[in-house]
């Protein structure tokens, strides 16, 4: 009950610039001190990640679904992100370069390229936490000190890019707390715009339950989502996921648009 009661102030504490001390570093440079404790300069040798998804998710309802994907994630950059799900559809990108298919053919709508872009980020940002955070269009800023349940905390506000994500209701800024004895983050997460609570009241709120280690690397195993009110508060929205994650050798086709693999090839 206390992590909610505080967590429920943490967007109005947020919401005048932060006063720092002297002792304080700057938010990137904390982000990087985080990414490096769980293995940051190893993740970024992995190669290419794959992550076996299964999700299981329970809504206010209580209506429930079960979910599966795969997803693959060029660790160097992270630009290079892939999403295959059933049906045969992939929605993929290669550096800033989006698409996606259906049963072997290649979607050439004009809107394609922009929302397989954000599509990834919506859905691969939490799946890889803390390394997400260096994203393109991810900014970390507003670092404040503070005490959360006896805790010595940082708490960020991310504003993230304009078009980071798909859903317009993702497009706020959310606040990241890290725990200051081990770079750990404790919690992530957004209530929607005032403007779209009408829509959708509900904000959410990740917490990374477990991880395992590949290669010196710390990587998600399992992902907590729960639903918040807009006073952050927990309510009866619950997901799970789980991650079977490997490294797999790199292949050129799996992030690169097939017609333009094809066009190469005949050059």
């Amino acid at each position: 009950m206390n992590r909610c009661v505080l967590s429920l102030v943490l967007p109005m504490v947020l919401a005048v610039p932060a006063v720092l001390t002297a002792e304080t570093p700057e938010p990137q440079e904390i982000v990087d001190r985080v990414i490096a404790a769980a293995g940051g300069k190893a993740f970024a040798e992995l190669g290419v990640l794959k992550l076996e998804v299964s999700q299981e998710e329970t809504r206010n309802d209580g209506t429930s679904t079960k979910n599966t994907y795969t997803a693959f994630a060029d660790t160097k950059n992270l630009v290079n992100l892939r999403i295959d799900y059933p049906g045969d559809v992939v929605v993929a990108r290669s550096g800033s370069v989006g698409w996606s298919m259906t049963n072997g053919v290649v979607d050439d709508r004009r809107q394609t390229p922009a929302m397989a872009r954000t599509t990834l980020n919506q859905t691969i940002f939490p799946l890889l936490l803390p390394y997400s955070l260096k994203m393109e269009g991810v900014w970390v800023q507003e670092v404040r000190e503070m005490t959360i349940e006896g805790r010595e905390v940082w708490v960020f506000a991310i504003p993230f890019a304009k078009g980071f994500f798909t859903s317009p209701l993702l497009t706020t800024t959310w606040y990241l707390v890290v725990d200051r004895a081990d770079y750990s983050i404790l919690w992530l997460e957004f209530v929607p715009p005032e403007h779209y609570r009408d829509v959708s009241p509900e904000g959410i709120r990740y917490r990374i339950l477990k991880q395992k280690e590949i290669d010196g690397a710390k990587v998600a195993e399992q992902l907590l989502l729960v639903g918040i009110t807009a006073q952050g508060m927990e309510s009866g929205h619950v997901r799970v996921t789980k991650m079977d994650a490997s490294v797999i050798p790199w292949d050129v086709n799996l992030f690169l648009n097939p017609l333009q693999l094809e066009a190469l090839e005949e050059d």
